[in-house]
């Protein structure tokens, strides 16, 4: 007997191309929707993390009727030092007391907390509530956010680890990590690029953080709704640490632009890698990875999106100038 069956014709080459043609043309329709939605569950987060900042402050706010200090220094002393920011002072306010507990900040400065391996890894703790989750660059500081501690030579070899490599001629000092962040204080509308030009009102700031600040809701005479608290700085422009500030005595990314940010440079601004030590154009500024603006934390505990096209007319009376103000009186405009 002879068995007929029905002979089975699979796909010819011209079908198979046709169809992978079409399923990439599909993939590549597909996959900037995916990338939208995956940014904009990263820009809510962004917003969830300075909204849980905002209740810290405002937390702050009702122990001591005043919200923290951009960072505390001991000026009088006239010497160079290592200064606790705000994001230090928070931890208590953002279930982080294994940290602050850990540092200890009331009762021990950076310098006293840098001299063991236990104290250099709290320094470099991430704490997720202060990353973007859009940014990039990793969980330590950019090379230009560091803190200079002695030399870890003798130490154990795990101390090393601490320390990046050719940031300092002086054997007796080396150059550290810190934890990023990228979340910084608004220190105002004001920075002095020559560092010449500093002076102690300059350091204060007209923000709402500023070296050695007190500044309680009652000052912030603009409106909470109309100031700027927070604002977000990604790893292009350095980002920022929570740990505190390298010195005092100097202007530049050892003192302010460590925890604080400015609006006297536009959002989003071209980063330099020269004279940033006292410039701060492009490392000073707030800027985030979000397409087309940066969030930023209201004193009321609100969080907006500020778009980078902002207006910015000048550097005092932009829309954007005056948001960064408390008690400059004028009237803000629409963004």
């Amino acid at each position: 007997m002879q068995r007929i069956g029905k002979s089975i014709q699979g796909f010819t080459l011209v079908e198979l191309l046709t169809v992978i043609a079409i399923v990439s043309i599909l993939i590549g329709l597909l996959l900037p929707a995916v990338a939208a939605t995956r940014e904009a569950a990263r820009r809510t987060q962004c917003s969830n993390n300075l909204r849980q900042i905002g209740i810290g402050l405002h937390s702050h706010h009702s122990a001591f009727s005043e919200f923290p200090s951009g960072y505390e220094a001991n000026v009088e002393s006239g010497l160079d030092g290592r200064a606790w920011g705000w994001g230090v002072t928070l931890l208590p306010y953002l279930e982080q007391n294994a940290i602050f507990d850990g540092l200890n900040p009331t009762r021990r400065s950076i310098d006293e907390v840098t001299q063991t391996d236990l104290g250099m890894d709290l320094l470099q703790e991430k704490v997720n509530l202060y990353l973007c989750p859009s940014d990039i660059g990793g969980e330590r500081s950019h090379k230009y956010r560091f803190i200079e501690v002695p030399s870890t030579a003798g130490n154990s070899s795990s101390a090393q680890e601490h320390i990046f490599p050719g940031g300092n001629d002086d054997s007796s000092a080396a150059n550290a990590w810190l934890a990023k962040a990228n979340y910084v204080g608004s220190l105002g509308n004001h920075w002095e690029p020559a560092q010449s030009d500093w002076n102690n009102k300059d350091f204060e700031g007209n923000g709402l953080f500023g070296r050695n600040s007190a500044v309680s809701i009652a000052m912030v005479t603009d409106g909470t709704s109309n100031t700027f608290a927070v604002g977000e700085r990604s790893y292009r422009n350095y980002a920022a640490v929570w740990v505190g500030v390298n010195s005092w005595q100097r202007s530049g990314f050892a003192d302010n632009q460590m925890v604080l940010g400015t609006v006297f440079y536009p959002i989003n601004d071209k980063p330099v890698d020269s004279n940033i030590g006292s410039d701060g154009r492009g490392s000073a500024n707030f800027s985030s990875f979000h397409p087309g603006g940066v969030n930023f934390l209201f004193t009321d505990g609100s969080v907006r999106f500020v778009p980078q096209s902002i207006n910015t007319q000048s550097q005092q009376n932009g829309v954007l100038q005056k948001l960064a103000q408390r008690n400059d009186g004028e009237v803000v405009g629409e963004y």
